[in-house]
């Protein structure tokens, strides 16, 4: 019997609070949600275009989450449910962007931290590389970003991509097979 899943880098979420939260267990949601904002968040950044705000998204994700917890039936899938609900909302989000308007934000305006402890050198070039590759990754196809920034960023596997993107498991490998050749190819100059 399985009493984890998987969160976040290999945190893993006892299967009793996802019970304890489908029975109305607000602390035992709050644990989930401790767990899962941080991926989520990440995962609407990348879904959703830089004028959108993944944070609202994330709070959509999360309470909707928390309504329909009770219908989940198999607790061992929580993380792809989590995922497919942020995808379905970040997809809802942009087809009604255009009714509203928003405030573009270009990826290179969002400062870049440098830790001081480190040396600035080093530091500097970490985060010249660091930006490449979020350049090289914001170029990418929208359909192998997606599945890019699951598999390396939020640490899924193959199924459960294929599962939240509603694809065969070979595209999912062709998919990301092809974006990993580009940044390979793009990200060559800083090896």
């Amino acid at each position: 019997m399985v009493s984890t899943v998987e969160g976040d880098g290999g945190d893993e979420i006892c299967l009793a609070d996802i019970s304890a939260a489908q029975d109305g267990d607000a602390a035992a949601y709050a644990r989930l949600v401790e767990s899962w904002g941080g991926p989520l968040l990440r995962f609407c950044h990348h879904h959703l275009p830089a004028t959108m705000d993944a944070e609202d998204v994330v709070q959509d994700v999360l309470l909707t989450a928390w309504q329909k917890l009770p219908d989940l039936d198999d607790r061992s899938r929580f993380r792809a449910w989590m995922y497919t609900i942020a995808r379905n909302r970040c997809r809802e989000v942009i087809r009604t962007a255009g009714r509203r308007a928003t405030d573009p934000v270009a990826p290179d305006d969002v400062p870049v931290r440098i830790d001081t402890r480190q040396d600035p050198a080093r530091a500097h070039a970490r985060d010249a590389a660091m930006t490449a590759l979020r350049k090289c990754v914001d170029r990418l196809p929208g359909n192998q970003r997606r599945i890019w920034v699951m598999a390396h960023l939020d640490g899924l596997g193959y199924a459960e991509i294929a599962d939240i993107e509603e694809l065969p498991v070979s595209t999912v490998r062709g998919r990301l097979a092809r974006a990993r050749a580009t940044i390979a190819e793009e990200m060559e100059p800083w090896r």
